[in-house]
């Protein structure tokens, strides 16, 4: 024991193992008698620290800054370092504006020096030299509508879901202008056309640069699910289309993701540079392609970000998801329909209450929009006439935005014949439910996923945690076994199986049942069919109030 004792009071004894199987044998795991110390391919050493049965990594570089010359071009290979690099702290988020309920301070340090992931591994896997045994791997994309959000967020903390035996990780990727921008002159620099979608770049990078090393982690390469929300849902629609992200992932979950199929679908490329030259004579900026990018890349940060969030998308200056013609090159909708995407086992849903993109549109409103009455609005969503006017256009922009476009993008993937498990989370927190009669608002199944409540609640019941506990075990079983079912609750079939059934996360506890809003999504099917519905009239610059204690949904 003495022994022992000394051995681990001496920092940076190191002990060298190959631990890969033959593709990975040039990646070696380095083990510290007091910290993990881990070779990284093609870069260098790294250490981060264990705590709580786990061993986590901050602020791993999976690409180089995309700063200065590097600004709009495709994510670079990071250059190798010599000492070990400490990543025992969180990189800055992407540069953005905080929204008006951003009150973390990493908000205020963003950078445009971001491209860095995290991990939380099991610490069993470093404790035998000769383990053998890896861990299913689970990668989140965060929300944010491609202008805001960040890994390091304590909401998206996946301590829990690491210790249920799975390595986790997260990851920044460029946001707003930086991420999602085009302009003609940035075509004439890039043999590969690869001008537009660069926050997807950094999504392929990332995951790129899991299957290369996550092995050295514990991480079973060959068993990644990536999971996200909203954005980060979306992205993973379009990197299911995308060739170059094809077998970067065995399954994926998606939660309220599925407005980018139907309701906030993806920017035509004349329609994108448009933008990105509206942007540009909004800042003088003028000549030839050289003159242009050479002016545009010694831009101050704060002058490309603007005045750029959620609450102030810009729509003039701003296009989001990009039809590029390289990475993406059709709309989702379209993609899906024909049967254009990488088809693995997916996990989706929504939440009931998922309309948070909220204008200060009126029932008269959606009625013209629509081309609807009051008669035919009420006979499908107010039948008792008991609800109020907010509560049924709430309702009603839930159901365009992302209920409808989530099952019809279910109904599609069932084509392929691949296990898809349909998913409606409908439960509030005991906290919030004084507020949240409209049903669970977007994002807010989010802390329950990490069973994280505590960092967005100031009070948690016992009902809550048990909720948190189990729609975190699903997750979970999917990752491990492709099968999202949990012992003790309904058995969760497939829709390949069950067609017009759910598991509903709700109020009165979980039930696997038919969807209650299946006639109001057929109403919203219809109108789609008949294109009635024009998409960008829901998105205004005002959102919904939300009044979550400390962290609120978005």
């Amino acid at each position: 024991m003495v022994v022992l004792g000394l051995l681990r009071s001496i920092l940076f004894i190191e002990i060298i193992y190959l631990t890969m199987p033959a593709s990975f044998a040039d990646t070696q795991k380095i083990q510290s008698y007091s910290t993990p110390i881990i070779s990284v391919q093609n870069a260098g050493k790294i250490q981060g620290y264990f705590n709580d049965g786990l061993a986590i990594f901050k602020g791993i570089p999976y690409a180089a800054p995309p700063i200065n010359s590097y600004r709009w071009l495709p994510p670079q290979p990071v250059q190798e370092w010599q000492n070990i690099k400490k990543t025992t702290d969180f990189a800055p988020m992407c540069s953005q504006k905080p929204n008006s309920w951003d009150k973390d301070p990493s908000f205020h340090t963003a950078s445009e020096d971001c491209l860095y992931l995290n991990i939380w591994a099991p610490q069993s896997y470093f404790a035998n030299l000769n383990n053998q045994h890896f861990y299913p791997v689970m990668i989140w994309i965060h929300g944010g509508g491609f202008v805001s959000g960040g890994s390091s967020l304590p909401v998206y903390d996946p301590s829990e879901l690491a210790k249920q035996g799975i390595v986790v990780v997260s990851f920044n990727y460029r946001l707003g202008r930086f991420g999602f921008f085009t302009h003609p002159a940035l075509n004439s620099e890039n043999e590969e056309y690869k001008s537009a979608n660069y926050g997807l770049m950094d999504q392929i990078a990332a995951l790129k640069w899991v299957q290369n090393n996550i092995p050295s982690f514990g991480g079973d390469s060959n068993n990644v699910t990536i999971f996200g929300e909203s954005a980060g849902g979306a992205s993973i629609l379009s990197l299911m289309t995308i060739p170059e992200a094809k077998g970067l992932f065995n399954k994926a979950i998606i939660q309220s993701g599925t407005g980018h199929t139907r309701a906030f679908p993806p920017t035509p490329k004349d329609q994108a540079e448009l933008k990105g030259s509206n942007f540009t004579q909004k800042h003088h900026i003028s000549g030839n392609d050289i003159d242009i990018l050479k002016q545009l890349r010694a831009l101050p940060t704060d002058d490309i970000v603007g005045d750029l969030n959620i609450q102030n998308l810009k729509s003039d200056m701003f296009a989001g998801l990009i039809i590029d013609q390289t990475l993406l090159t059709q709309s989702l909708e379209d993609a899906y329909e024909k049967g254009d995407f990488y088809p693995v086992p997916l996990l989706i849903g929504d939440n009931d209450g998922d309309g948070v993109l909220l204008s200060k549109v009126t029932l008269p409103d959606l009625n013209k929009d629509l081309e609807t009455t009051n008669d035919e609005i009420n006979q499908i969503y107010n039948p008792n006439r008991n609800k109020s006017e907010m509560n049924v256009v709430r309702q009603i922009i839930a159901d365009i935005q992302f209920l409808e476009p989530t099952r019809r993008l279910t109904q599609q993937f069932v084509k392929k014949n691949v296990p898809v498990y349909r998913y409606r989370f409908s439960y509030i927190a005991d906290t919030a439910r004084s507020y949240s009669s409209y049903g669970a608002p977007h994002f807010s199944e989010v802390p329950f996923v990490f069973n994280n409540l505590n960092s967005v609640y100031q009070s948690v019941s016992n009902q809550d945690r048990a909720m948190a506990k189990a729609i975190m075990t699903s997750w979970v079983n999917f990752a491990k076994n492709g099968n999202p079912s949990v012992t003790g609750f309904p058995n969760f079939l497939s829709v390949n199986q069950a067609p017009k059934q759910l598991l509903n996360f709700s109020m009165s506890g979980i039930r696997f049942e038919k969807d209650p809003f299946e006639n109001r999504l057929n109403f919203i099917e219809k109108l789609f069919n008949l294109k009635k519905y024009k998409a960008n009239m829901l998105v205004q610059e005002i959102p919904a109030k939300v009044n979550l204690p400390k962290y609120p949904t978005r």
